[in-house]
C-alpha cells in the first residue's frame, strides 16, 4: 500500500464527527445549564440550542452514483477489473461528514410567580423549555458517538503507523 494524500482523508471524516458531536455536546450541556435561565447576560431571554447536521446530499447521492454504477459494471467480467478500479481515483476529494451549526430554537413554558423580578404583567416568568432527561440523553448520545469517532481515529493511527512499519 502506497501512502499518499488519500490515505488521510480518513481524518478529515473523523474531524467532521469529532467537531459535529463537540458542538451538539456544548448544545445540551448549555441547555441543561440554563433550564431555570429567565434572561441571559444582556437581557434577552434564553432559547433553546439545537445542534442542525446537514449532510452534503450532492457528495452523497455522488458517491452513491457511482459506487451503483461500478458495482453494475462489475456485473461483467472486463479489463477494468484487473487495472485496480478504484473509487478513490474516480472520485475526488469528497469530504465526508455533516456539517453542524447551532440554531436558537425560541420555545418557552410560562409559570406563575408573580414575586419574580422578571414576571410579566399578570405574574407569569417565561423559561425555556428545557426537558432535562431530553437534554441529558443528546447529552449522553452524541458523547457516545464522540468516542466512537475517537476510537476510529486512534484505529485509523495505528493501521498507517504499522503500515509505514512494513
Amino acid at each position: 500500500m502506497l501512502i499518499n494524500k488519500h490515505t488521510f482523508t480518513v481524518f478529515q471524516t473523523v474531524g467532521r464527527g469529532l467537531e459535529s458531536q463537540r458542538l451538539a455536546i456544548s448544545a445540551a450541556t448549555d441547555n441543561i445549564a440554563n433550564a431555570t435561565t429567565t434572561r441571559k447576560a444582556d437581557g434577552t431571554q434564553y432559547a433553546l440550542k439545537r445542534p442542525v447536521h446537514e449532510v452534503p446530499d450532492e457528495r452523497y447521492r455522488r458517491f452513491d452514483n457511482l459506487l451503483n454504477k461500478m458495482q453494475s459494471d462489475m456485473a461483467t467480467p472486463n479489463n477494468q477489473h484487473f487495472n485496480g478500479t478504484s473509487l478513490r481515483r474516480r472520485l475526488h476529494e469528497v469530504e465526508m461528514g455533516p456539517t453542524t451549526t447551532i440554531e436558537d430554537d425560541p420555545v418557552y413554558r410560562t409559570e406563575y410567580d408573580p414575586t419574580h423580578p422578571h414576571a410579566d404583567e399578570n405574574g407569569y416568568v417565561s423559561y425555556p423549555d428545557v426537558n432535562v432527561v431530553e437534554e441529558m440523553a443528546r447529552l449522553i448520545s452524541a458523547n457516545r458517538i464522540y468516542d466512537a469517532n475517537l476510537s476510529a481515529f486512534q484505529t485509523s493511527k495505528e493501521m498507517i503507523k504499522r503500515t509505514l512499519e512494513i
